[in-house]
């Protein structure tokens, strides 16, 4: 999935097969380090991880980090990552908060890593769906909000927002106006087709409607959850008239089509 051998549409095509075309080299983001993961200022405070499949987000505040998601493939480089960004910069290591994007394991299975004292975030719909599913790695959240809910710490803010169901009942935005950046998981991949089955997103009209919720709003960075790169825009002659036809929306280096 990552990369092709030289050579290898030749290849299928003799054996009988579909050709196909290596990755090309914007899409695979920044090489990572000998544990294995990535770790990169966004801007500011506001730094992002990865291990070149998933995605999480932190802001390094004055009293300690608000962390968004705990993908259990990051695991522990999570805790590796974060220490490298604080201890350079003096800032407390502790993870205060930490954000539920939504109630998948693939994105928060590795929650429990953070203790008891953490406080987690998340829609309401996510504190059910978690409770439900009774899952020690996933503890639910314990501060939950419906439409919107400004978390603030250590001098830093993010603003988080449910604009209804897309990806699941839950999934909800995460924008840090500061530093011009929205979170938006499993449903923009940038420099990349969307998942198979669309990532196995429950409600399709309102995961397509997300595309133009999230241009909505300002910024230049998408943080999207999945993969190796960012996404960077969408810029303002990229942003949807009301008479524009649904066909395409466009982040820089990503191309999602209805």
């Amino acid at each position: 999935m990552l990369g092709a051998p030289a050579g290898g549409a030749d290849a299928a095509d003799a054996a009988g097969l579909p050709g196909f075309k290596p990755v090309p080299p914007a899409s695979m983001g920044p090489a990572l380090n000998a544990d294995g993961y990535h770790v990169g200022r966004i801007e500011g405070n506001l730094y992002w991880v990865t291990d070149a499949y998933y995605q999480a987000m932190f802001l390094s505040t004055r009293h300690g980090v608000v962390l968004v998601d705990a993908s259990p493939a990051i695991g522990t480089n999570l805790l590796r990552a974060i220490e490298d960004v604080t201890r350079a910069s003096g800032r407390p290591g502790k993870v205060t908060h930490l954000v539920h994007s939504h109630a998948h394991a693939d994105h928060i299975g590795a929650s429990v890593l953070f203790g008891d004292d953490v406080v987690r975030i998340g829609h309401r719909a996510n504190r059910e769906l978690l409770l439900r599913a009774d899952d020690p790695n996933r503890p639910a959240p314990k501060v939950t909000f419906d439409s919107r809910y400004t978390l603030s710490a250590g001098g830093e803010q993010l603003e988080l927002a449910h604009h209804g169901p897309n990806h699941t009942p839950d999934n909800i935005y995460v924008h840090a106006p500061a530093y011009r950046t929205l979170m938006l998981v499993d449903v923009v991949f940038p420099g990349w087709v969307p998942f198979k089955n669309l990532a196995i997103s429950q409600d399709i009209p309102a995961w397509i409607k997300a595309h133009d919720v999230a241009l909505s709003y300002p910024g230049t960075t998408l943080v999207g959850g999945h993969l190796g790169r960012l996404g960077s825009g969408p810029t303002p002659s990229c942003r949807r008239s009301p008479t524009a036809p649904p066909a395409r929306h466009r982040w820089r280096g990503t191309d999602t089509r209805a």
